[in-house]
C-alpha cells in the first residue's frame, strides 16, 4: 500500500512540477522502491531486478500522466488506475 501511495504522490509531483523529464522521475520513484526494498529485505538480485521492472513501469506510467496533463478526467483516470493496476495484477495473480 505504500508503494501505491507513493507512486500516486511521485505522479502529483512530476505533474506539478514538470521542468524534469519523465523518466527522471521514474529513476527517482526506482531508487526509492530500491531503498524501500533494500530495507525490508536482505536479498541484492531481488532489489535490482525489482527496481528496474518498478523503475521500467513508473516510466510509462509518469509519460502517459504527461500526455495527458492537458485533459484532467483522463489525467484522474490515468492517476489512479495507474497506481492501482499492479496491485490489482499481483492480487489476481496470487489468487
Amino acid at each position: 500500500m505504500l508503494q501505491i501511495l507513493s507512486l500516486l504522490v511521485f505522479g502529483k509531483l512530476q505533474d506539478h512540477y514538470d521542468r524534469y523529464h519523465a523518466w527522471q522521475w521514474a529513476v527517482a520513484y526506482a531508487g526509492f522502491t530500491a531503498l524501500w526494498t533494500l530495507a525490508a529485505t536482505a536479498s541484492l538480485s531481488g532489489m535490482l531486478i525489482g527496481s528496474l521492472a518498478v523503475g521500467l513501469y513508473a516510466w510509462g506510467y509518469f509519460a502517459l500522466l504527461r500526455r495527458f496533463a492537458d485533459n484532467l478526467m483522463m489525467w484522474l483516470l490515468v492517476w489512479v488506475s495507474g497506481a492501482l493496476l499492479p496491485f490489482a495484477l499481483t492480487m489476481k495473480l496470487l489468487a
